[in-house]
């Protein structure tokens, strides 16, 4: 069964018995609003989604996890960062209460993108404190609180709660990232540097890739952001982990066309379900 919020997001629940498995896929949302605006080509927008990561996922309601998929592009607004992550310079006019930017935006990648991945600028103009409210309104606080209600509902029932938060990554650091110009692993995983999850966890899931043949990184380049630090609590029962996969598994980053591989990596990936939602049936 799928709940939907149009243009918000999509639910895909359970397809079998529930299980604690939740995965999140914020990212990936290719549904422009029809305010959306910028001064980068398409192209280049277009080129910061996360592709077809919810396809990568897909098999998480066939174990009893729950998928939730943001439709909307995180160049509209990034519910993968705080609320209060906003570049002043973006903003016309003044923000109600202080802001608090953080290393994202002074590279450019908080709330609202001021540059695209390559530093492309992103705005065509500033925005005014109504038009972000709205985008707050509209799109982040309705992600925020569905994935809220996944996760306390889990928990409140089964007393854990396994947690992905899943997207995609290029196969060199981006000028804009702090691995610039370093080749990567197949995999990431973060759990923001040991806060988010046990460490019993990530190496589950490391282990996990690996068995079928993946490299994996952890904490580098990416440690997770404001979706792993909100919700991971695993001193109350909630593992929360990033886990971001190369592009060049699966899709060709000129035509944004799946690969051959494409077929390969989901296959995998349901491997690695299989066995997390194994751990979550047993806890």
């Amino acid at each position: 069964m799928i709940d939907v919020m149009p243009g918000v997001f999509l639910r895909y629940n359970p397809l079998v018995t529930e299980i604690p498995l939740v995965v999140d896929v914020s990212r990936s949302g290719r549904e422009y609003p029809y305010e959306f605006r910028s001064n980068a080509s398409f192209t280049d927008v277009h080129d910061n989604v996360s592709m077809y990561v919810e396809e990568l996922w897909r098999a998480a309601p066939g174990l009893g996890g729950t998928l939730l998929y943001a439709m909307f592009p995180n160049t509209f607004i990034d519910v993968n960062r705080g609320k209060l992550d906003i570049d002043a310079s973006l903003i016309e006019g003044e923000w109600p209460v202080p802001l608090k930017a953080t290393p994202f935006t002074e590279r450019g990648l908080g709330l609202l993108k001021k540059v695209t991945r390559y530093g492309e600028p992103m705005h065509e103009r500033k925005l005014t404190v109504a038009e972000v409210q709205e985008r707050l309104q509209r799109f982040y606080e309705p992600y925020h609180a569905e994935l809220a209600a996944i996760v306390s509902q889990a928990r409140a029932r089964f007393g854990r709660v396994w947690h992905l938060s899943c997207h995609c990554m290029s196969a060199v650091g981006a000028p804009t990232h702090p691995d610039k110009g370093q080749p990567r692993a197949d995999i990431c995983l973060g759990n923001v540097g040991g806060v988010t999850s046990s460490g019993g966890f990530i190496d589950f899931v490391k282990r996990s890739f690996m068995d079928s043949g993946y490299s994996v990184s952890v904490n580098t380049p990416y440690k997770g952001a404001e979706i792993n630090s909100r919700y991971g609590d695993p001193a109350n029962g909630v593992e929360s982990i990033l886990v971001e996969v190369n592009k060049k598994l699966f899709m060709d980053v000129k035509t944004f066309r799946k690969t051959d591989g494409f077929s390969k990596v989901q296959r995998d990936f349901k491997t690695v379900l299989e066995k997390i939602a194994s751990l979550a049936s047993e806890s």
